[in-house]
């Protein structure tokens, strides 16, 4: 027997098939392989729903990242690429409940034909409503995140924001329909229905009333008292009378004091004048 090795042309054959279909995976770049932007978005929400689990379960301060990837099915170092803490996932929950109320608007056929308190009075229960199943978890972090020193204000922004678009467009709709005047004030008072928003939701976490009653009751008579003085335009008057005293008053006031100035300036000069001689 010679030393020359022969392959078997069925080892040869089952050789070529694994090369050939090796070429059918895909290729990694980076030492990781691609998702779609339909599974980040997935595993994002996955997450979130992790977090929102565990922190019902064990509390905000004793979930751990560590257990909020491995809930939400992914790898311990995974979680980093979409969330660097555990408050940054809190925040993110807070933010999309934002875009979860806007989808539920636009799916209410009449929605438009609504009046300016009445798109209000819809947002604010909605919104109650789409939060209602994570309550438990709202009585956790809510407080912390928007009411207390150490909030970030970085994170919190984006939540607002969405927040502060939705009510900008219920009232520029108003407008356009003439239900209500320009509003002179109206980056104010969307501040305001802001922080009218989370006194809302810690009014509504102390509720103890049947079926929360009491906050719908609450709701109603604000915001029938709030779109009341708006659609009188109140502020409006207010600012025009401020600019009509002002005009009237005020400038005139300024004229009489520039006369007494320069009175007392001519008596200065003929007091110095006397003394020079």
């Amino acid at each position: 027997m010679g030393n020359c090795y022969t392959l078997n042309p069925v080892y040869l054959f089952l050789l070529v098939c694994i090369y050939s279909i090796g070429w059918g995976y895909p290729r990694r770049q980076g030492g990781a392989m691609k998702i779609s932007k339909k599974q980040k978005a997935k595993n994002r929400q996955k997450i979130i729903r992790s977090m929102v689990d565990l922190t019902i379960e064990k509390g905000l301060k004793a979930a751990t990242m560590r257990e909020v990837a491995r809930g939400a099915g992914l790898g311990d170092a995974t979680i980093y690429n979409y969330f660097p803490t555990k408050d940054a996932i809190v925040y993110a929950y807070y933010e999309d409940q934002f875009d979860r109320v806007t989808d539920a608007l636009r799916n209410i056929p009449d929605f438009h034909t609504y009046t300016f308190q009445e798109q209000l009075q819809t947002f604010f229960e909605t919104q109650l409503d789409l939060l209602m199943a994570d309550r438990e978890y709202l009585d956790i972090t809510f407080k912390n995140a928007f009411l207390t020193l150490s909030q970030d204000y970085a994170r919190v922004k984006p939540t607002r924001e969405k927040f502060m678009a939705i009510v900008r467009d219920i009232f520029e709709a108003a407008i356009q329909a003439g239900e209500i005047e320009d509003q002179v004030f109206l980056d104010v008072y969307i501040q305001v229905f802001w922080e009218y928003y989370v006194g809302i939701i810690l009014y509504w976490l102390k509720d103890d009333s049947d079926q929360f009653a009491s906050t719908s009751v609450l709701i109603d008579k604000s915001l029938d008292l709030s779109a009341s003085a708006i659609r009188a335009g109140l502020a409006n008057k207010v600012f025009d009378m401020g600019v009509f005293l002002f005009k009237n008053h005020l400038l005139s006031r300024m004229d009489l004091v520039r006369e007494r100035v320069d009175i007392l300036h001519g008596i200065k000069r003929k007091f110095m004048d006397k003394a020079d001689k």
